[in-house]
């Protein structure tokens, strides 16, 4: 008689392959995961493939597999634990450099003072050209992800959730009001509706900076049936 060894088969060991298959537990479609998040299927399925070139700063996509879980029920601080084991040092943005090499001064020590005046005319420039930056950088407006609601939609629902992530510390405001920006830099907040076309105002700044501003567009209608669409209709 002739044994042959199976290998069984081995559970998922990726995060991607653990939400996935969270979710296929819970019987949940990506649509349906769509709907409930609030997180576009282009991302959702990023996040479940492991395609994080896809997927924007590290930042949001926290909030993006935090939101994804919570929905599912599922351990929120283990997922993040794996997506914190595979990204690694994701977070930043360029690699460490060497330190320039010392130089001596006496290699830099010229007589002529029309050298002179240009080493000092450059160091100026230099000098003024950093402070201008910095001054820039101070000024633009801190980045934000809205995750909801999604523009052009058309609900029976008179209350409509506001969402979204910013880029570090800021002050946001929904329709001119200021709402809390939690420690992980997500908000939220429940806009009521009017009865026709409403328009919901997310701006966020810092000190110094200028004004972020996005808006989306909600149709409250009390006798549409679908509950929440596009207002084409799709």
């Amino acid at each position: 008689m002739v044994f042959v060894k199976r290998t069984l088969d081995a559970g998922p060991v990726r995060l991607g392959e653990k939400l996935r298959a969270l979710r296929r537990g819970k019987a949940v479609s990506l649509d349906m995961m769509e709907q409930s998040t609030r997180i576009q299927r282009a991302y959702l399925e990023a996040l479940e493939w492991g395609k994080y070139e896809d997927l924007p700063e590290p930042l949001y996509t926290r909030n993006f597999i935090r939101s994804y879980v919570r929905a599912l029920g599922g351990n929120e601080s283990y997922f993040l634990e794996l997506f914190e084991e595979e990204c690694g040092a994701c977070d930043l943005v360029s690699p460490m450099q060497a330190p320039a090499q010392r130089v001596r001064m006496s290699k830099f020590f010229v007589q002529h003072r029309a050298v002179m005046f240009l080493f000092v005319f450059a160091g100026a420039l230099g000098i003024f050209g950093y402070l201008g930056w910095q001054l820039q950088s101070i000024s633009q407006p801190p980045q934000v992800v809205l995750l909801a609601p999604q523009d052009a939609i058309v609900t029976n629902e008179p209350m409509i959730l506001t969402n979204g992530v910013v880029e570090g510390e800021a002050t946001v405001y929904v329709n001119g009001i200021q709402v809390v920006v939690n420690e992980e830099f997500y908000f939220e907040t429940v806009v009521d509706l009017e009865k026709g076309l409403n328009t919901i105002v997310v701006e966020a700044e810092r000190r110094y900076s200028r004004r972020f501003s996005e808006k989306r567009r909600v149709f409250f209608d009390p006798s549409f049936s679908d509950g929440v669409t596009g207002l084409s209709g799709e």
